[in-house]
């Protein structure tokens, strides 16, 4: 029988790490968190399993997989102590997913006893490298890619170390920026710290210990009845592809096998292209991130996000692969390819739930633009995802200009966005027959004119879904593809590659984004009459799509 308090104390953490976080947007310093809410929170015991996790970007879950553990392995629990905080970026020891996601993580104490910790994740805007934002897909190795920081201790007993913190603000191109989002993920983790001495000081040591573990343990039962009633066993496979790998333009294989048995998923990865020289590499812990996304997003959406649902799955990834690369093998743009990934997983998961498939999407653009602000002297960077149309649904239409899969932060406001960095938008608007046609209809990429108007700029840009679109499914049509244009309209046009870095614009230059659409569901002559004429009057398909498309008469 389960404890009587379980329920309010597993409430209790999901509030924690929900409270953490708004501290987290409400007190950082750049537009990449306080707008984008780019970061994610945690609640680990003191073991190191996931208690509860708010993510904004499902990508972060990486980061706690391994963080405590790498803590303890280099300060022993005998010598922390209250008001000790410890900061790491390196994907190859504490699982963070790539350098830019630093990762600050507090121990928590009761009765002078070690019994949690909290953490804190923020995408910084630049941790250095060799291009401003240092996220390239180009990359060929982390020591391109920025600042590696193992675990170092950054509060000793709560006094800064400042020797520390300033050696990571020195490889920041913007230190100022790095400095609040830092304080700020200090704050989130002394908000969470706060609440959980509060339930130790609540319930006790001993009925905390014993919810903690009756509530990963109920959480595992869910994950593995709701693998049961959902999806058919048996085995799996799916493939997708990575337009291009950065380096050479070979694109790039994401392949899956899964297998479906008495509750439990096992994911192989084996048959996915070898490690990459390029960026476009994803660290092991994100690709577990990925599969648990997946697994939550067609099974249990609603299920808590800790150790039980860990429990449910396993991964094979064998070393040297694009999933699963070595040091000092690049990483930053791992996004992109993890993006993909998912989409091969959720192919393969439909098939075992045909009543819960869905289409492949169309990842957002990333676009980092930077330069030296005229009216301020101050050098700025402005990192950026956008949107594209996720894919149809086997039930509805996918929904137009969304963040899909492992990326789900915000989109930058404009008004923000102009006010902060010397950028102007000219253009911002839904891309006409970008959705694939189907039953039901992929979901809308946007296409967005940015103006830089900055001395001695330039842009890095990653994509996918620039050569090969977001198929359909069961009959649907594909996504329409994204693309980077400089200069439109004018002599010195230029489609700019799907992955390039520090390309230099001049002031005044203008960067069009075009993101990619979904793809459709279905035969796109058995949609709606209505929803057809719908989108007709709405733009979102052309006369020609509706005459020759989906058979809509003249008439």
């Amino acid at each position: 029988m389960a404890h009587p308090q379980l329920e309010i104390i597993a409430a209790a953490f999901e509030a924690a790490t929900h409270e953490m976080a708004a501290s987290l947007v409400r007190t950082a310093f750049s537009p990449n968190i306080k707008e984008r809410a780019d970061c994610s929170t945690a609640i680990c015991d003191a073991e190191g399993r996931a208690m509860s996790l708010m993510t904004n970007a499902p990508a972060h879950l990486g980061s706690t997989l391994r963080m405590a553990a790498a803590i303890l392995k280099r300060f022993p629990a005998e010598t922390l102590q209250p008001g000790d905080a410890f900061l790491a970026n390196d994907p190859y020891i504490v699982g963070v997913t790539h350098l830019n996601d630093c990762t600050v993580a507090t121990p928590i104490f009761h009765d002078g006893r070690l019994v949690a910790f909290t953490a804190a994740v923020a995408h910084h805007s630049d941790v250095g490298g060799r291009v401003p934002g240092s996220e390239a897909g180009d990359s060929v190795s982390i020591f391109q890619e920025g600042i590696r920081v193992p675990p170092v201790q950054i509060y000793t007993a709560g006094k800064p170390r400042a020797d520390v913190l300033e050696m990571f603000y020195l490889n920041s191109r913007m230190p100022h920026y790095s400095e609040g989002d830092l304080m700020a993920q200090m704050a989130s983790c002394s908000r969470g710290t706060a609440r959980v001495q509060d339930l130790f000081q609540k319930y006790g040591r001993e009925t905390m210990l014993t919810c903690i573990e009756e509530m990963l343990d109920a959480t595992e039962r869910r994950v593995r009845s709701g693998i049961r009633s959902v999806l058919k066993e048996g085995t799996y496979s799916a493939v997708d592809w990575l337009d291009e790998d950065g380096v050479t333009g070979e694109r790039v294989k994401l392949a899956v096998t899964v297998t479906i048995k008495d509750g439990h998923l096992t994911f192989d990865l084996s048959d996915c292209s070898p490690q990459l020289g390029s960026g476009k590499n994803v660290p092991l812990t994100h690709c577990y991130a990925t599969a648990y996304f997946c697994l939550k997003s067609v099974v249990d959406p609603f299920a808590p996000t800790n150790e039980g649902l860990y429990r449910a799955v396993t991964i094979i990834a064998p070393e040297k692969l694009v999933v699963n690369p070595v040091a000092p093998a690049a990483v930053s743009s791992r996004n992109m390819t993890s993006m993909i990934l998912a989409e091969a997983i959720n192919n393969a998961l439909g098939q075992a739930a045909p009543t819960r498939s869905v289409a492949a999407g169309g990842p957002g653009q990333g676009c980092i633009s930077a330069g030296a602000d005229p009216h301020t002297g101050r050098y700025f960077i402005n990192y950026e995802n956008l949107a594209g149309g996720q894919g149809a649904r086997c039930s509805a239409d996918g929904m137009d200009v969304v963040m899909i899969n492992m990326t789900n932060t915000s989109n930058l406001p404009v008004e923000a966005m102009e006010m902060e960095f010397p950028l102007r938008i000219e253009r911002y608007e839904l891309v006409t027959d970008s959705g694939g046609a189907g039953t039901f209809r992929g979901g809308m990429g946007i296409v967005r004119d940015m103006r830089l108007l900055a001395d001695n700029a330039g842009v890095s840009l990653r994509s996918s879904r620039q050569k090969f679109p977001a198929p359909g499914m069961a009959g649907g049509n594909p996504g329409g593809l994204g693309t980077f244009i400089r200069n439109p309209g004018k002599a010195d046009e230029t489609r700019l590659p799907m992955t390039t870095s520090g390309t230099p614009f001049a002031n005044g230059d203008l960067l069009r984004v075009m993101s990619p659409g979904g793809g459709g569901y279905g035969d796109p002559r058995d949609r709606d009459p209505a929803a057809v004429k719908r989108d007709l009057i709405e733009g979102k398909i052309s006369n020609k799509a509706a005459r020759d498309i989906y058979g809509m008469s003249s008439k």
